[in-house]
């Protein structure tokens, strides 16, 4: 009865082992997080928010530019692309949770549409 104990024992060990060892080699190749890290080849994910389950909106910086882009299970949807300096820093302390105040959705709307 000891030694079943003992490879019993053994065997969890590997199998967790076999976990641990799959799941640094998923990090490595940057699929643990779906695929797309944070900050990887001059793409970096700034923030996402979620609007009800299954949907999202995740802000990009691709360069010197802003996604917005529109997540649901089945599609993803390009909403806006912002270039201008003043919107790019509006949506920077949006994500950053600074406490200063915020302009409503609507005057960024207005200002984006300028």
């Amino acid at each position: 009865m000891g030694v079943e104990v003992i490879k019993t024992f053994a065997a969890l060990i590997g199998i967790l082992g076999l976990i641990l060892l799959m799941a640094w080699g998923f990090r490595r190749m940057g699929l643990a997080k779906g695929g797309f890290e944070k900050g990887v080849r001059g793409w970096k994910l700034l923030g996402v928010k979620t609007l009800a389950p299954g949907k999202q909106i995740y802000i990009i910086e691709v360069g010197n530019k802003l996604l917005l882009v529109g997540s649901t299970d089945k599609m993803m949807t390009p909403l806006m692309e912002i270039e201008d300096s003043e919107n790019m820093d509006l949506i920077a302390e949006a994500v950053s949770g600074s406490k200063s105040p915020l302009p409503s959705f609507k005057d960024f709307l207005r200002r984006a549409e300028r």
